[in-house]
């Protein structure tokens, strides 16, 4: 039983609210950049217009964005805030599966402890991409699959409408999804289930998904990027690298889950070493849904490899172990998960501290060392752009160009600017065309980076390409350095622009 202080770390609201706010801490400590792939920088591009789809990607996470943005400044620490608050609903998503699997909330509480001490919830989850959504997209539209088949009449339609339109979002999400809808689907032909085949529920789930997913499906037949982008995950460069993919994946869970399994096989189960991991990893005795939830989208992904119709990425591993430490959890031993269970959550109060100075840790190292990344000068860019602008022209930037390193600018612009995909004549089809280019003021980012790589064919390029359309081009080399206590060294930057303009 749980008493006294320890009460307070199985009561999984707090824990929840908590964590987040000290896993939001421990990244603005360790960070001072977007990641160095730039997928935030994507999403932010593309949460500037109302977008229906992309070359790459369905739009959900886009959307929750530009919500967000409407609110919240546009910097930094407010959007790792995002990547904090989709980990938040992450959790409850998980904690809600937990409660209509019939788990009690202690074992909730330790399933979460174990939860939050993987790779996907505890670093990964910082890059807020098209995988990372899925941390929260997956366990509400599992959860809600999970009421349907425990409810009963009006509610179980109620649940039915709801799944259908979770699992339409789960699929705006990122449209891998498919791989957690399809085990759930194969679900419903057990023997437990089976029955709701001859109820209004698929039905019911089925006109709620596809009325959700209706304006993408449409969006879908007019431009054909997307679904060229999705075929191109099909093709490989042979059955040697095909077989090297499939391996590296099915091992994923070993490497993105190792912690929380360790520390299941240390306190959660007793035996020999071998036995300990049988003990864990057996199918759970009772509702066989867990099974479902927890090994579906994995088993599903790796089918889809074998069959050939994906060649896999080991980050799409990221979402497929929602449920992971609720399967451990179920298999943990009853005296042991009593005894030792309370014990890994009220640890929280020594994890807490050290993650926030982890991050402190990490962020002064990369100071000290002069990580490149961390020096990288996107807001100083950002304001030199304007600035320098400004004190030449009473027209203000309209717009940037192009790609993900203008979308960085355009985040951190003290004036708005809209970062575009291309030149503005050369935007793709999925985005709005901008009719009065030629009229308005813009600037083409050409590089940032250390002296002596400059891009200086970008920048004959573009300057080419404004005589061509009859604009004035100016061309300038900015040099921009970080400063404050975080940048203990002086780190010069290149800045290399071309401006555009009728004048």
């Amino acid at each position: 039983m749980t008493t006294g202080k320890d009460a307070f770390f199985t009561r999984t609201t707090p824990f929840i609210l908590i964590h987040t706010l000290v896993w939001w801490l421990m990244t603005i400590a360790a960070k001072t950049v977007l990641d160095g792939y730039g997928d935030m920088a994507e999403v932010y591009a593309w949460s500037q217009h109302w977008l229906l789809g992309s070359s790459k990607h369905p739009q959900f996470l886009p959307w929750m964005a530009k919500l967000w943005f409407m609110v919240a400044p546009q910097s930094v620490a407010s959007f790792y805030l995002l990547s904090a608050v989709n980990l938040a609903v992450a959790l409850f998503g998980i904690r809600a599966l937990a409660r209509a699997l019939k788990f009690e909330e202690r074992h909730i509480a330790i399933a979460l402890a174990l939860c939050v001490l993987a790779l996907p919830y505890l670093t990964l989850s910082n890059k807020l991409n098209m995988n990372s959504i899925c941390l929260a997209t997956w366990p509400w539209t599992a959860w809600a699959f999970v009421r349907v088949t425990t409810s009963e009449g009006g509610r179980r339609n109620l649940f039915a409408l709801l799944f259908g339109a979770l699992a339409a979002i789960s699929i705006l999400s990122k449209y891998y999804s498919v791989v957690l809808l399809i085990p759930l689907f194969a679900s419903t032909f057990t023997s437990a289930r089976r029955h709701l085949w001859f109820t209004a529920v698929p039905w019911i789930a089925l006109t709620a998904f596809v009325l959700t997913l209706l304006p993408h499906l449409h969006w879908l037949l007019q431009h054909r990027e997307a679904v060229a982008y999705a075929s191109e995950q099909g093709n490989g460069d042979g059955l040697k690298e095909a077989i090297y993919y499939i391996a590296k994946f099915a091992v994923s869970p070993f490497f993105y889950w190792p912690v929380p399994l360790i520390v299941a096989v240390l306190f959660l189960v007793g035996g020999s070493p071998l036995r300990r991991f049988g003990k864990l990893l057996k199918r759970p005795a009772g509702n066989s849904m867990l099974s479902f939830v927890a090994i579906g989208p994995w088993l599903t992904t790796l089918g889809f490899a074998v069959i050939g119709l994906a060649v896999l990425s080991t980050p799409w591993a990221i979402p497929i172990g929602f449920a992971f430490t609720l399967y451990l959890v179920r298999n943990a031993e009853a005296p042991l998960l009593e005894t030792n269970g309370t014990k890994i959550v009220a640890a929280f109060r020594f994890i807490w501290p050290l993650m926030i100075i982890g991050g402190i840790v990490f962020g002064v190292v990369a100071s000290v060392k002069g990580n490149t990344e961390q020096y990288t000068p996107w807001e100083e860019s950002a304001q030199a752009i304007i600035e320098t602008w400004k004190g030449e022209h009473t027209q203000p930037l309209a717009w940037i160009a192009s790609g993900n390193d203008a979308a960085n600018i355009a985040l951190l612009s003290p004036e708005e600017i809209e970062a575009l995909p291309a030149l503005p004549d050369r935007l793709p089809g999925y985005y709005p065309p901008r009719a009065s280019w030629k009229s308005e003021a813009g600037v083409v980012l050409c590089s940032l980076a250390l002296p002596g790589k400059v891009k200086t064919a970008c920048m004959n390029e573009t300057i080419a390409w404004a005589a061509e359309n009859g604009l004035k081009a100016e061309s300038k080399i900015l040099t921009v350095h970080r400063s404050g206590f975080r940048y203990p060294k002086r780190i010069d930057f290149e800045l290399a622009v071309v401006y555009i303009s009728a004048e």
